[in-house]
């Protein structure tokens, strides 16, 4: 056991044994408010002042990854906390455009699925699906607007799948996108290239530049980007009365438009001695699309038998929608020797979204029956305050203590004419959404023995939420949540982990999950593609987790391994359910009784010794989630979820070539719609290659294929009347197959 600079607490095997049992979690987080106004006693002689700040710099350029204390594997086997990391190095290698990209390749990370066209926008978030993060804080938007990051701006990933006092994770855990910070010699980098998708091409464009004078130093980010929104579909949708189908209906989809995007960062740092340190990081998103989606609606003239296939009218969709989200953050940090650390940051954060739409029915006779025009704006607006006191406490306690407030307010509001006449929408026309928190929280590293860390926290959160519809209805409630954690890490040979953890955390239901305002989809109203709205009557989610784990870590930084099981209870478990509303079919949370869950997560990295220029990563995990609910007609309303990916990077020395791969499987598995419904998501499996060639010591070409085999997607639902078949859906997306083409280069 060591204290480093900043007096972090780190364990290694070799550590001489130390106990002092007299420090309990109980006095610290009492003495929390205390500690946090007050300078710890120093544990090492203070530093120089003339000396440069303790913080290393990061740098913009590739940096090759070597046995040290700093190195990604080093500190994943260190934490106190289960998490995975992956450097910049790393994410260089994987050569991807997007976050949402990289994301899909990593361990236990479940996005929500993108079937591709008209259906897959505005789907609420799979359970599975992580919390997103950039520096420790939500952006506006959600995970939405982060998986559109590029990758440029990221300088490493955290995939956090425990709960602890300062991250509470459900169980899709926390990613936490660290963004590259200020270097200390002048450098930019530039890319430019070109996309194709089989019909259309694309773009992304952008450089970074950075600079340091003396105590003060700038980084600027830019990257703008355009891609075709092309994509086909069939959609069958099949209904029965007494076993025998009667009625058989064939949509047919065909969707192109354009979808653009600019992202800018900066940052302004300054250095003001005596371990002090202000950031200032601004930083704006803009996106806009155009799309239009083009449905042939069939019919046959005999459903039982299938035969007799003809027109059954069109329909024409014509969207236009523009996004911009901005924040602006200020960051104050201070790092002593022997002292630990304070920090306080402040945000601001706001977005605004519009989308116009226009739906043109047309009867057999492909003469317009009816228009309907459809206007949706979303503002939020937000604001944060974080501070935090890290400590070491005796010789064998690191404390860490912090306060967190947040307040965010959103206002939706909709518009609709059909055939030139405004419609009246009652409470859905708008909402008005307000959502306020605030947490103390604490946690302990605690070196109860040689190897052997506990670290015990607490979280206790308390907010409010208020909705307001149209008509005036008010729905609001409040919530305290004691939410405590403890996690166990042994280090019983040097290059061997367990690790054991059990926490409970809360999921308050997202501003968009409380707006009762419902969002028309496109096409026909069906199982497979309802309107989408919120529930004001939503409350939090609870969960328990019980976590095991064992880590490998091999020699010369060469790779680690890994496995994990996570036990979960779920009380008022949030479930998106799609029922029929006024002769509509519309999806929307709601809380069921509650959930127990299991789930098993595997990730491997491996550098070969004898083939240093390979290196194989992968990972696999299972899930499998029952529902309680006695008022559901399926005993189990989800079946086993399983996923793995397999990629491969080989760099090729003599001929300054890299090259790689990555296969990632998605299994089908059932899920629940309504109590007597079931859909089903069918299996799928992506590879994605890519390659680099320098063309210098400045100019690099690379060349990526995303989906090489142009694997679809799939849905099925099934609805039940009485036991008995109602109605079959079955929903297939052609797959797309995106080229791209770029040079890098550095000035």
């Amino acid at each position: 056991m060591f204290l480093n600079n900043y007096g972090k607490l780190f364990v290694t095997p070799r550590a001489k044994p130390v106990v002092n049992r007299q420090h309990r979690l109980a006095s610290l987080l009492l003495c929390c408010l205390a500690v946090l106004a007050q300078p710890a006693r120093a544990a090492e002689p203070a530093p120089d002042p003339a000396a440069p700040p303790a913080e290393i710099p990061t740098t913009l350029e590739t940096v090759q990854v070597n046995a040290s204390a700093e190195s990604a594997q080093d500190e994943r086997q260190n934490a106190s906390t289960a998490k995975i990391i992956i450097d910049r190095a790393e994410l260089e290698k994987m050569d991807a455009a997007t976050i949402g990209e990289i994301l899909r390749r990593l361990p236990g990370v479940s996005l929500t699925t993108d079937t591709g066209g008209r259906r897959g926008r505005g789907r609420q978030a799979d359970r599975l699906e992580p919390k997103i993060i950039v520096d420790g804080e939500a952006l506006p938007g959600g995970n939405r607007n982060a998986v559109t990051l590029p990758v440029e701006l990221i300088e490493r990933i955290e995939i956090l799948k425990t709960s602890t006092a300062e991250f509470p994770s459900g169980p899709g855990g926390t990613i936490n996108l660290i963004l590259r910070d200020v270097i200390p010699n002048k450098v930019g980098t530039w890319r430019g290239g070109i996309t194709y998708d089989g019909e259309d091409f694309g773009g992304r464009a952008g450089m970074t530049y950075g600079d340091r004078e003396g105590q003060a130093g700038v980084i600027g980010i830019g990257f703008a980007d355009t891609r075709p929104t092309n994509g086909s579909r069939t959609v069958t949708r099949e209904q029965f009365g007494g076993g025998v189908r009667n009625d058989f209906d064939v949509e047919n989809d065909e969707d192109s438009g354009r979808d653009s995007g600019l992202h800018l960062i900066s940052r302004f740092t300054r250095d003001l001695g005596d371990g002090e340190r202000l950031v200032l990081s601004p930083f704006l998103f803009g996106r806009s699309s155009d799309t239009v989606s083009d449905t042939q609606r069939l019919t046959y003239a005999d459903p039982l038998n299938a035969t007799g296939l003809m027109a059954d009218g069109r329909e024409i969709n014509s969207e236009s929608g523009q996004r911009v989200n901005g924040r602006v953050s200020l960051d104050w940090k201070k790092r002593q020797p022997g002292k630990g650390e304070m920090s306080v940051q402040a945000g601001l954060q706001g977005g605004v979204e519009r989308s116009d739409r226009t739906r043109d029915d047309y009867d057999v006779a492909n003469v317009l029956q009816t228009r309907t025009e459809t206007e949706d704006t979303s503002k939020t607006l937000g604001f944060t305050l974080k501070g935090k006191r890290s400590l070491p406490l005796a010789n064998t306690h690191v404390g860490s203590f912090g306060v967190e407030a947040r307040y965010r307010t959103t206002d939706d509001e909709r518009s609709e004419r059909v055939n030139g006449v405004v419609s009246a929408l009652g409470a859905q026309a708008s909402a008005e959404s307000r959502d306020r928190e605030i947490a103390l929280w604490g946690q302990d590293e605690w070196q109860i023995a040689e190897g052997h860390l506990l670290t015990p926290g607490l979280r206790v959160q308390v907010g409010d939420r208020r909705t307001e519809d149209a008509t005036g209805l008010v729905i609001s409630d409040a919530q305290t949540d004691w939410l405590p954690s403890l996690s166990y890490l042994w280090q019983f040979h040097p290059k061997w982990n367990f690790r054991a953890s059990a926490a409970l955390s809360s999921r308050a239901p997202g501003v968009r999950q409380l707006s009762p305002v419902v969002r028309t989809t496109d096409g026909l109203n069906t199982l497979a593609n309802p309107d989408r709205a919120g529930n004001p009557s939503l409350t939090s989610e609870t969960t328990a987790t019980l976590q095991f784990g064992v880590e490998h870590f091999l020699p010369e930084q060469r790779g680690s391994a890994g496995l994990n099981v996570f036990l979960r209870e779920i009380d008022d478990k949030i479930q998106n359910r799609t029922t029929l509303e006024m002769g509509r079919y519309v999806e929307r949370p709601f809380n069921v009784a509650s959930a127990s869950e299991t789930s098993i997560v595997a990730d491997f990295k491996w550098k070969f010794a004898d083939l240093p220029a390979l290196t194989v990563r992968g990972n696999v995990s299972t899930n499998r989630l029952k529902l309680e609910d006695p008022t559901a007609a399926f005993v189990r309303q989800e079946s086993p979820r399983r996923a793995a990916n397999l990629g491969a990077d080989y760099e090729w020395a003599s001929q300054q070539i890299s090259l790689g791969g990555n296969v990632s499987y998605s299994s089908d598995f059932t899920r629940e719609a309504n109590p007597d419904t079931q859909q089903f998501q069918l299996a799928r499996t992506q590879l994605d290659v890519y390659l680099s060639k320098k063309l210098g010591k400045a100019v690099t070409l690379k060349l990526n294929i995303d989906n090489l085999t142009r694997e679809g997607r799939g849905d099925d639902s099934l609805e039940y009347m009485g036991g008995v078949l109602s109605q079959r859906e079955v929903d297939r997306a052609e797959g797309i197959r995106v080229v791209s083409v770029a040079l890098e280069g550095k000035f």
